[in-house]
């Protein structure tokens, strides 16, 4: 440090510099500052360096920074910091003591406020990215669907679509619940829940079971939801007389999927396809 220049001249000069900081004065601040460091040593410069950084904080983290500094430097450096604790963290005369020890209030239990870098943080483990092979075969099987008409569901919908301006709404039809889960592989009617919690989900319905209507070749035990989603896949193939009536039945299972199982069919469409 220049010998002309004592710890308590640079002191007053800080808590100058801290005046115009909390003002909001940043340019004058740092055009003070930088006088300051010309008649500083290298030591010194550092120290006024971190105290300037922590000033232009929020009023939380600067009280926290500077009360690091507080503790890490020496009997000149701690008098360079209690300056530049500025005027509205003060409690009279007492800038040692605030930078000592936190000033947050206790709770309950008596334990001092802690912020929020303190704080312990949760972890939430990052959720596996679907690959690039699953994306591709997600859009060969939006092309598969969306490039053919449904023969008979297709034609009722437009045909629904030009009568909607003439016909009244039918609020018997409106209040028909949406189809729960995917429907019979035969008659394509809606199963009940014990159908579709069956340890062997045959994917017909109980009338159809109970007429000895072929269904779903079970895969073996234990089987994943991958595996039964392939085999109604292959089912409905294997039982569609056209192509047309085929891709009609897999797409109307996709709307009644949720987005795994629609993963699941575009990568077996995309090996049919291939």
């Amino acid at each position: 440090m220049n010998p002309t220049i004592t710890a308590e001249v640079i002191a007053g000069r800080l808590a100058e510099v801290a005046a115009l900081v909390e003002s909001g004065a940043l340019r004058e601040a740092r055009r003070r500052t930088g006088r300051l460091l010309s008649d500083a040593d290298e030591g010194t410069q550092q120290l006024l360096t971190q105290c300037l950084r922590a000033l232009e904080c929020h009023p939380q983290v600067r009280t926290a920074r500077l009360r690091h500094l507080w503790k890490t430097s020496g009997d000149d450096g701690r008098a360079l910091v209690e300056a530049c604790l500025p005027r509205s963290d003060r409690h009279g005369d007492q800038a040692r003591a605030g930078l000592a020890r936190p000033q947050g209030r206790t709770g309950d239990g008596g334990a001092a406020r802690r912020a929020p870098r303190d704080l312990p943080r949760r972890w939430i483990a990052p959720q596996p990215r679907p690959s690039q092979r699953s994306m591709d075969a997600g859009t060969a099987a939006g092309r598969y669907f969306a490039d053919r008409v449904e023969p008979e569901t297709d034609r009722d919908d437009r045909r629904d679509d030009r009568r909607d301006d003439v016909r009244p709404l039918d609020y018997d039809l409106a209040a028909v619940p949406p189809l729960r889960g995917l429907p019979c592989v035969v008659c394509r009617t809606e199963r009940c829940a014990r159908d579709q919690q069956r340890h062997t989900d045959d994917g017909l319905c109980e009338d159809c079971r109970d007429r000895g209507r072929e269904g779903i070749s079970v895969p073996s035990s234990p089987a994943t939801r991958e595996a039964w989603v392939i085999a109604r896949c292959r089912h409905i193939a294997a039982t569609s007389a056209t192509t047309a009536e085929r891709v009609a039945r897999l797409r109307a299972d996709w709307r009644h999927l949720d987005h795994t199982d629609r993963a699941t069919v575009a990568r077996w469409v995309s090996t049919q396809a291939g």
